[in-house]
């Protein structure tokens, strides 16, 4: 006679953005399902579908994520998938510290180096699991984003790879074929439809809170919401001889804050410890008080200009204001007061600009609405005006909004309309106004993975004490 079918259930979380707060509860709940599951003769798996990090918790932000994949580390994870908030916000190179931090693996196939093909490191493209007489095929997929290209990274289209790799795990002996997917809903939908071989997809990106998985082209296409407000919960009854899906169920698990795990508790004040310790680190000293002003010079936004200017060997440089938090005070200077001061993932970036396209960047910097907007990616602060260094910019704030600009001194030079110049800026601005420029792909060389609070840390090291004195360099006529 043939034996009963057995049960496989996987939990999942998304987008958890370092809402650690929710990670006791979530570790308690699964804990709880998982010991139910096996005592019934079961299988249950653990899974992430990316962006567990997040630069808005602190912890999360100086250990570049690995503070979270630790506390994930102990919640018993079985996989995860890289998410924006650690590959595009650090860059793809972090993957491989936040590979070595966390005992599971970080699923990702079609994260790839442009120049050679080869995976990103860290990456792990699938898994072949044999759990019992189950044999699940994992594949990893992360979004797509041109933005990688910064980095010398492509993320290829899913479908092509998926499809290659399904292939090659069902001639290994996989009978159940799941992507683990940081795509968005849509993209998810997509890619089933495009594969026939797909049996479920658990995605993330798109924060999307299914009570009940899709069924799409015969896959299941789940999405567990965001910020750890529920836990995912698909059970798949699987035919011991064939192997493969007899019946399905899901379900979206509020999170019950009845019951904490203890020692997730105890991982996380561990981490916030360890991160106070590097928070303490000397880094630098300075004269003079660094103030932050959104809305006109400061010195602490012509030190970020100088800093870009000189690390990237150019004539002048700029940067918004929006890309500092909060002002350094006089005297000594911690690795915390830099993470305070700014917590901007932009990277330092070196192109050539003529004179014309300068004073376009800065008429449009200037502009007051413009000045006024707040980004996403500047996390609340107003993109505010543009902080220079090598440059005397006068301008009229009572004038022509489209063409402020009155002078721009390059020392003691008017600029030239017509010469080329070398000017520094970050992947925001360049990124930003490509349109008021002729820059194409290729134009512009980044130094990455450096982010801006490790580029002023560099430059404190060879001049501190460093000293600001407002100079004039933005002038309002």
């Amino acid at each position: 006679m043939p034996s009963d079918p057995t049960t496989l259930t996987i939990l999942h979380t998304n987008d958890l953005h370092a809402r650690i707060e929710q990670l006791p509860f979530i570790s308690a709940m699964a804990k709880r399902i998982r010991k139910d599951v096996v005592s019934r003769g079961g299988r249950a798996l653990l899974w992430d579908a990316g962006d567990a990090e997040d630069r808005i918790l602190l912890e999360s932000d100086v250990t570049k994520g690995t503070a979270i994949a630790t506390m994930m580390n102990e919640m018993g994870y079985d996989a995860a998938a890289p998410g924006a908030s650690v590959t595009l916000t650090y860059g793809p190179q972090n993957l491989s510290r936040l590979a070595k931090a966390a005992t599971f693996p970080i699923m990702a196939a079609n994260l790839v180096w442009t120049k050679t093909g080869q995976l990103v490191e860290g990456a792990v493209p699938y898994q072949l699991l044999e759990l019992g007489r189950i044999r699940l095929g994992v594949i990893g997929i992360t979004a797509l984003s041109s933005a990688y290209s910064t980095f010398g990274v492509r993320s290829y289209k899913p479908a092509p790879i998926v499809t290659e790799l399904a292939k090659h795990l069902t001639e290994a002996g996989a009978t159940i074929i799941a992507v683990l997917s940081h795509l968005g809903l849509d993209e998810d939908k997509a890619l089933a439809r495009a594969v026939d071989e797909i049996d479920l997809i658990v995605g993330g990106h798109s924060h999307d809170a299914l009570e009940e998985p899709l069924v799409v082209n015969g896959a299941l296409v789940t999405q567990a919401g965001f910020y750890g407000n529920h836990l995912g919960r698909i059970d798949l009854e699987i035919d011991n001889a064939s192997g493969r899906i007899l019946n399905s169920k899901g379900s979206l698990l509020p999170v019950e804050t009845s019951e904490a795990d203890g020692k997730i508790v105890e991982a996380i004040e561990k981490q916030v410890q360890e991160v106070q310790k590097q928070l303490g680190r000397f880094v630098g000293q300075t004269a003079t008080f660094l103030n932050v002003d959104y809305f006109q010079e400061c010195a602490l936004g012509d030190l970020l200009a100088d800093v870009l200017r000189e690390r990237m060997g150019t004539e002048i440089a700029f940067v918004v204001s929006g890309a500092l938090d909060e002002a350094i005070r006089e005297g000594p200077i911690t690795f915390g007061d830099l993470c305070r001061a700014t917590s901007s993932t932009a990277n330092p970036a070196r192109t050539e600009l003529t004179g014309r396209e300068i004073v376009r960047i800065l008429n449009y910097g200037l502009r007051p609405e413009v000045m006024q907007e707040r980004p996403g990616p500047l996390r609340g602060n107003p993109q505010g005006i543009p902080q220079v260094s090598g440059l005397q910019v006068t301008y009229d704030p009572h004038g022509d909004p489209e063409q402020p600009v009155v002078e721009v001194l390059v020392g003691n030079d008017p600029l030239n309309l017509e010469r080329t110049y070398s000017v520094a800026a970050t992947d925001w601005e360049l990124g930003e106004l490509t349109e008021y420029t002729n820059l194409r792909q290729g134009d512009v060389t980044y130094d990455v993975p450096t982010i801006l609070r490790e580029a002023i840390e560099g430059y404190l090291g060879e001049h501190s004490p460093v000293s600001i004195a407002l100079e004039g360099r933005l002038q309002p006529v």
